[in-house]
C-alpha cells in the first residue's frame, strides 16, 4: 500500500498546483471585490459569475494538475462526466457562495457563503477522485477525511469574513489567504485520507480519459479561465479608472457648459499663486452678466442655457495658452490669466471678454443681448491668497455694476466701501431692534381738487450719531442682506397703526419688496397686521414692482388672490420700467397704476415721455384701473396731468415726506376743512327757508 502524502507526488507538479491556486484565488478574489454595492442585480451578478468561473476553476485546476502529479504506481484514467461534473460543481459552488456573500449585508449569510465554497472545494475533489480509475482499491481515514470538510469549510468562512467585512481596505488579501489554504487544505488533507492498494491484474481503462489527456484539458481549461479573468479584470480596471475619469472630470466641470467649475477654478489659482515667480503677474476677472434674468424669464430655461452655451464657446474660443474661464454659477463667470505684463494687459483681457459677451446671439428666430460688468484684481499686487484675490476681484465687479463702467479695476479703497456697508449692515440690524427707525409719509393727491387722498409709507434711519440716513443708502444694504423682509413687516404694522389714527379714513400705501413676497407666510403677515391695529381691509394699498410679481409668477397669484380677498387694494408701482407691464396687467387685479417718476420729470419739454403717458393714461381708463403719477414737483407737470384726465398725483408739490405727527395733523386740518365746508352749506342751504318764515311772521 502507499501513503498518498508521504510518497508518490512530483514535487514539481505540486509546487504548479500551489502556484495556481493562489494565482487563482487573487485572480477571482480581486474580482469579487470589485462587485458594486446596492441593488443593482444585473451588474452585480454578472461580478459574481465572473468570479465564481475563475474561483471554481481554480479549484478544479489544483485538484487535477495535483492528481496528475500523484503516481499511484498503476496506470491511471479518468470518468469523462464526473470530471466535468467536478468543474461545473466547483464553479457553481463558488459562485452560489459568493452571491451569498455579496447579498449578506454583514450578516452571518456571508460565513454560510463561505462555508458553500468550502463544500464546492470538498465536492470538486471527491467527485474527481470518484472519476479516478485504476487497477487498485482506495482506502479512505475517516478522521483525515473529516479533517478534509473541517478544513474546508472552516477556512471557505474565513474568506467570507474577510472580503465581507473589512476592517481595512487590505483585509480582501486575507480572503484570498484564507481561499488559498481552503482550496489546498481541503485537497491535500483528502489525498492525506487516501492510501492506494494496487491490484495484482489491470483493470481495462478504455473509453476513460487517459492522464496525459487529462493534463493538457487542465492546462487548457485553466488557462482560458485564467486569460478570461484577467481580461475581465484589465477590462474592469479600465472601466473603473474611465468612470473615476469621469467622476473627476464632473467634479470639476460646470455640467451645462463644460467649463470648470469654481472648485477646478480654486485648484488652479492656488498653483499658479504658489508657483508665480517674481515680477510674474496673475490676472483674474470677474464677470457677471446684466439682463440676464429677463431673458431667461421671457425665454425661460431653455433660451437661458442656450445663451451661456454661446457665450461659454465665444469665451473659450478666445483664450490664450495660459488664460482660462470657468462658470462660478448661474450668469458670473471667473476668467484667469497667467502670463499678463500689467494692468494695461489685464484689462486688455478683460475688454476682450467683455467684446465677446455683448455681441447678440440669434436663438430660434430671438436676438439674445446681455451686458457684462467686469471686476479686476491682480496678484500678488492685489492679493497673494486665493479667497482675498477672489473677493476683491467681487468687489471690483460689484462696483462695475453700480457704475456706469464696463471693466473696473481693483482699487484699495473699495474695501473701505465694502466695511463702511458691513457696518451699516449690522447698525441696520440693531436699528430694527433699538426703534432708531421712523415712517414718514407722501401725500397722494386728487388732481382737480388736490385734496388728501392717501399717503405712502416711507422708511426713514435717524441715526444717533449720522442723524438721518437717507434711504438710497441702507434700501439697498437691507435688500442685499436680506433684513429687507424685517423692515418691510415693520414698515407695514407702523404704517396700519397710524393710519387708524388719522381724523379721515384716508388710503396708506406700502411698499413691498421681491423677497417679502416671495415669503411663504406673507399673506397672513398682512392680514395679521391688520387685525392688531384695527385698521379697515380697503385702506391698505401694497405696493409691488413688474420684477417682484415676473420672478415667481404662480406665488404672486396666490399671495395677490389672498390679500384680495381680504379687501386689500394692489397697486402696480413705478409702471413703465419693467419689461412685460401689458401681460402683468392682464394677469394680475391691480387697483391701481403708478407711472414712475422717470416719465413725469421730462413732461413739458419731450414729446416721447408725453406719449407714454398719456398712453399709460388711455391704457388705465381702458381697464377701468385708476392711475396716479409719481414725482410731480412743478405746476407745469400737473396741469399736463390734468388735461390728460389723470386723476391722483404725488411728490414734492403736494409736499416733501413727513412724520407720523405732522401727517396726522394734515389729515386732520383736511377733515376740519371738510367738516366746515359742510357746514356751510347746510346753512345755506337752510337760509332761504328762514327767509320766509321771518317774512311770514312780519305780515
Amino acid at each position: 500500500m502507499i501513503t498518498c502524502l508521504r510518497d508518490g507526488h512530483d514535487a514539481t507538479l505540486v509546487a504548479a498546483a500551489a502556484l495556481i491556486c493562489a494565482l487563482g484565488a487573487l485572480v477571482s478574489t480581486r474580482m469579487f471585490n470589485k462587485v458594486p454595492g446596492g441593488e443593482v442585480a444585473g451588474r452585480k451578478a454578472w461580478h459574481v459569475l465572473q468570479a465564481g468561473l475563475t474561483g471554481g476553476a481554480t479549484i478544479w485546476t489544483t485538484h487535477f494538475v495535483a492528481m496528475i502529479g500523484f503516481d499511484p504506481g498503476v496506470p491511471v484514467a479518468y470518468h469523462p462526466l464526473l470530471t466535468m461534473l467536478s468543474l461545473v460543481l466547483a464553479i457553481a459552488g463558488v459562485a452560489g457562495g459568493l452571491w451569498m456573500i455579496a447579498r449578506s449585508r454583514g450578516t452571518l449569510l456571508a460565513e454560510a457563503g463561505g462555508a458553500v465554497i468550502g463544500l464546492a472545494v470538498l465536492g470538486a475533489h471527491y467527485i474527481g477522485m470518484a472519476g479516478l480509475r485504476l487497477s487498485a482499491d482506495l482506502v479512505w481515514h475517516p478522521g483525515m477525511v473529516i479533517a478534509s470538510v473541517v478544513l474546508a469549510l472552516g477556512f471557505g468562512a474565513l474568506t467570507a469574513n474577510r472580503i465581507a467585512r473589512p476592517r481595512t481596505r487590505f483585509c480582501w488579501y486575507g480572503g484570498v489567504v484564507a481561499f488559498s489554504l481552503a482550496i489546498a487544505s481541503g485537497h491535500f488533507t483528502a489525498m492525506g485520507a487516501l492510501t492506494v492498494a494496487p491490484h495484482t491484474v489491470e483493470v481495462p481503462l478504455d473509453g476513460l480519459v487517459p492522464d496525459r489527456t487529462l493534463a493538457m484539458l487542465v492546462l487548457l481549461v485553466m488557462g482560458l479561465f485564467l486569460l478570461f479573468g484577467f481580461s475581465s479584470f484589465l477590462i474592469g480596471e479600465d472601466a473603473r479608472r474611465d468612470a473615476a475619469e469621469r467622476l473627476r472630470r464632473q467634479s470639476l466641470h460646470d455640467p451645462l457648459t463644460d467649463l470648470p467649475n469654481r472648485t477646478m477654478l480654486r485648484n488652479r489659482l492656488s498653483q499658479l499663486l504658489d508657483s508665480a515667480g517674481c515680477g510674474e503677474v496673475i490676472v483674474a476677472v470677474g464677470i457677471d452678466l446684466d439682463r440676464f434674468k429677463p431673458i431667461n424669464d421671457v425665454h425661460g430655461h431653455a433660451g437661458g442655457d442656450a445663451l451661456l452655451l454661446a457665450l461659454s464657446d465665444r469665451m473659450t474660443g478666445l483664450l490664450g495658452p495660459q488664460e482660462m474661464v470657468c462658470r462660478n454659477g448661474g450668469d458670473e463667470f471667473i476668467a484667469l490669466k497667467a502670463d499678463a505684463k500689467g494692468p494695461e494687459d489685464a484689462i486688455a483681457f478683460a475688454r476682450r471678454l467683455h467684446d465677446a459677451l455683448t455681441r447678440p446671439v440669434d436663438w430660434q428666430g430671438f436676438r439674445l443681448s446681455v451686458g457684462a460688468s467686469l471686476g479686476v484684481a491682480l496678484a500678488p499686487q492685489h492679493g497673494g491668497e486665493v479667497e482675498t484675490l477672489l473677493g476683491r476681484v467681487d468687489l471690483a465687479m460689484y462696483r462695475a455694476k453700480a457704475s456706469s463702467e464696463q471693466v473696473v479695476i481693483y482699487d484699495p479703497a473699495m474695501d473701505e466701501v465694502s466695511r463702511a456697508r458691513s457696518l451699516m449692515a449690522v447698525e441696520l440690524r440693531a436699528a430694527l431692534e433699538l426703534g432708531q427707525l421712523e415712517v414718514h409719509f407722501q401725500a397722494q393727491s386728487d388732481i382737480p381738487t388736490r385734496d388728501l387722498v392717501g399717503f405712502e409709507a416711507l422708511a426713514r434711519w435717524r441715526h444717533p450719531e449720522r442723524g438721518m440716513i437717507p434711504p438710497s443708502d441702507f434700501i439697498p444694504i437691507a435688500e442685499a442682506t436680506g433684513l429687507i423682509r424685517e423692515l418691510g413687516v415693520w414698515v407695514l404694522n407702523a404704517a396700519c397703526r397710524e393710519a387708524v389714527s388719522w381724523a379721515e379714513p384716508l388710503r396708506v400705501a406700502v411698499n413691498v419688496a421681491p423677497q417679502q413676497l416671495a415669503q411663504p407666510d406673507f399673506a397672513e403677515t398682512v392680514l395679521d397686521a391688520l387685525l392688531v391695529t384695527g385698521l379697515e381691509p380697503s385702506r391698505l394699498e401694497l405696493e409691488v414692482t413688474e420684477a417682484s410679481l415676473i420672478s415667481d409668477k404662480r406665488r404672486a397669484e396666490e399671495v395677490m388672490a389672498s390679500v384680495k380677498a381680504a379687501g386689500v387694494r394692489i397697486a402696480m408701482d413705478d409702471y413703465g420700467t419693467g419689461y412685460a407691464s401689458l401681460s402683468t396687467l392682464q394677469t394680475f387685479p391691480f387697483d391701481k397704476i403708478k407711472i414712475d417718476q422717470s416719465f413725469i420729470k421730462p413732461l413739458g419739454r419731450d414729446r416721447q415721455a408725453a406719449a407714454i403717458v398719456r398712453s399709460t393714461l388711455i391704457l388705465g381708463e381702458a381697464l377701468g384701473i385708476p392711475v396716479l403719477a409719481e414725482g410731480v414737483e412743478t405746476e407745469t407737470q400737473l396741469a399736463f396731468l390734468d388735461r390728460a384726465r389723470c386723476r391722483e398725483a404725488q411728490g414734492y408739490l403736494f409736499g416733501k415726506p413727513c412724520g407720523a405727527a405732522e401727517t396726522a395733523e394734515r389729515v386732520r386740518e383736511q377733515w376740519a376743512r371738510k367738516r366746515a365746508e359742510f357746514a356751510r352749506g347746510m346753512s345755506d342751504a337752510a337760509a332761504p327757508g328762514a327767509a320766509a318764515a321771518a317774512a311770514a311772521a312780519g305780515r
